[in-house]
């Protein structure tokens, strides 16, 4: 049992040694035994826990994309959230994954270095990633659409195509990941910029959902 928490504290470990020298180094900079040194832990435990540097890169990844999901159920989950028309839940959502990114952005940018490091690696390749990302905010945006549509605050002028909703995460997981590329580079006036430009997104975005532009 001891052995077991042991085991467990040490691969937590990893995970927060990983995040950060990510945040220093990026990831392809970074190697097993800057981690292990990182974490405190031996390169050989590391290796017994994911046998080589890209399956870490995957478990990190996972990691990340499960809390997404996790956050983002518990918060559609609410009584707040339930109570919102489909419209107002839509640019709910889109705010949502957003205001994530202040938060995570490091995590965020190493995703994309991730799916780069193991495609090149012939683990994986970069579909998978895309779905994964995809996947996650598509399911609750095409619950919200469908009661958009349901109670009259939809009003799309094209009417309703999933694929053009797919299109529309695809674009919010391109800004999803810029916004976090340039909060890594701590430039003040750009992210002012960029804030603005979000913010015009979401009126953009209400514009579209009410059927005022196309």
């Amino acid at each position: 049992m001891r052995t077991e928490k042991m085991r467990l504290d040490n691969i937590e470990k990893v995970y927060r040694a990983t995040v950060r020298l990510f945040e220093k180094h990026n990831v392809m900079n970074t190697t097993l035994q800057m981690i292990a040194n990182e974490a405190g832990v031996s390169t050989r435990s590391i290796v017994n826990y994911f046998k080589t540097r890209e399956n870490l890169l995957l478990a990190v990844h996972q990691r990340y994309v499960d809390s997404a999901l996790t956050e983002l159920d518990k918060h559609c989950a609410t009584e707040k959230y339930k109570s919102l028309n489909g419209r107002e839940q839509i640019l709910d959502i889109t705010r949502h994954v957003l205001d994530f990114v202040p938060n995570y952005y490091v995590h965020i940018y190493a995703m994309r270095e991730i799916s780069i490091a193991v495609s090149a690696a012939g683990i994986t390749d970069d579909k998978r990633f895309i779905n994964e990302a995809i996947d996650f905010v598509f399911k609750p945006t095409k619950i919200a659409m469908q009661k958009g549509l349901e109670d009259g605050s939809i009003n799309l002028v094209n009417g309703y195509n999933e694929d053009n909703l797919k299109m529309f995460i695809v674009v919010l997981r391109g800004v999803f990941e810029e916004y976090a590329e340039i909060l890594k580079s701590k430039n003040e006036a750009t992210i002012k910029t960029v804030s603005n430009a979000i913010e015009t997104l979401y009126n953009y975005l209400d514009a579209i959902l009410r059927g005022k532009t196309k």
